[in-house]
């Protein structure tokens, strides 16, 4: 069977020099990668054949021989499938390869030649219920939450007191297998140990062999100005702890706004109700209104209405960025008694035989009336 020339392989002269081989081979490669070509047997093929001729295309020795042995174009005397036996076990190069394609490397090849990364800890939740006062204004609340951490008794290796942890044998500690499939070496997880490389044959009784044990952390976090029930707070670092020297991870904290005895929320406004007498209503008056910064004076213009809505401006909460506060607003409600005395039933009824006289007094009330004989009819 004839044997593919390596030089049209790689579309490039037999002259090329060495960035030409390495910029023809990085635009191929991309081209040909199985990760591109998902069930193309055709492209695979490809893609190995181009990587053997580059692995022996780049090295000045193996180039020679085959240049030397090779000169009936094709019948080169390398078996791109043999592991490159031929030209003195020419193989491919993780650190060779990392040269040629920078960044894309892992990507391409991580699969082919393994990463032993690092694991990253887990996030934690956790909940934070704040008062409207501390949501408002910001400040500090306390939270507590259970995090696994480094076990006393063993010193985080898992091992009982006076024993330690063994190599693993199958993985010889490396915590993974290498595979060799023709000229690509595919690395793998060790099975027996998990990818940690150690087995623990007499395992610590607190923490049964993990490593780890949990603690109680209680801890301040910073409450912003303006926050929200639902809206989460991110602290780096405050997580799980990472394993393989792994960042630890992050602590999500969502806060949860108490419900308010006198006010609600509606954004950045606050909202409230004041209840006042009818004389009050009718004549005016000032009054006091309840805020989150005190107590505020309000004016009451003569003959205000039930349900009237009034602004105290400024009086509201802080949005998150701190540059500006909304308002209070506060519902006029007219106190109705539900018991009178002698005295307060005759000014009131003295006051309703005054008042009914009074047509412009009366006129809402008798275009009701009105409308409902209208209505009835």
């Amino acid at each position: 069977m004839k044997k593919p020339d390596y030089y049209e392989l790689l579309e490039v002269q037999r002259d090329a020099d060495a960035d030409a081989l390495k910029k023809s081979y990085r635009r191929l490669a991309m081209k040909y990668h199985p990760d591109k070509n998902p069930g193309n047997a055709a492209a695979e093929e490809t893609f190995k054949q181009i990587a053997t001729a580059y692995a022996v295309l780049s090295d000045p020795d193996s180039r020679s021989k085959y240049d030397h042995f090779g000169e009936d174009r094709g019948q080169a005397a390398v078996d791109p499938f043999s592991g490159m036996g031929g030209m003195g076990g020419v193989r491919l190069d993780p650190g060779h390869l990392r040269d040629v394609f920078g960044d894309t490397f892992e990507e391409l090849f991580g699969t082919f030649f393994g990463r032993t990364n690092p694991h990253q800890g887990r996030d934690i939740k956790v909940r934070c219920e704040v008062t409207l006062e501390l949501a408002c204004a910001g400040g500090e609340a306390l939270v507590s939450y259970q995090r696994p951490i480094r076990c006393k008794p063993c010193g985080g290796i898992g091992a009982r007191a006076g024993t330690s942890p063994s190599a693993c044998e199958s993985c010889g500690g490396g915590g993974q297998l290498r595979v060799q499939m023709g000229f690509l070496s595919v690395v793998q997880t060790c099975p027996r140990c998990r990818g940690s490389g150690i087995l623990i044959a007499n395992p610590c009784s607190q923490c049964r062999g993990t490593g780890l044990s949990p603690e109680e952390v209680s801890r301040p976090v910073q409450v912003p100005a303006g926050i929200e029930t639902g809206q989460t707070l991110v602290i780096k670092g405050e997580g799980e702890l990472g394993r393989l020297s792994g960042r630890p991870g992050d602590l999500h904290v969502e806060f949860i706004v108490k419900e308010h005895t006198l006010f609600s929320r509606d954004g950045r406004d606050l909202t409230c109700a004041l209840p006042i007498s009818f004389p009050q209503a009718a004549l005016g008056a000032q009054v006091e209104v309840p805020t989150l910064d005190g107590k505020a004076r309000l004016k009451i213009p003569a003959g205000t209405r039930s349900g009237t809505v009034m602004r105290l401006k400024g009086k509201g909460v802080y949005d998150l960025r701190g540059m500006s506060r909304g308002d209070q607003l506060v519902t006029i409600q007219i106190d109705v008694p539900k018991t009178l005395t002698p005295r307060q039933r005759e000014l009131l009824e003295e006051f309703e035989r005054l008042n009914a006289g009074d047509s412009d007094g009366h006129a809402e009330r008798k275009s009701f009336l009105e409308r409902l004989r209208a209505f009835i009819d």
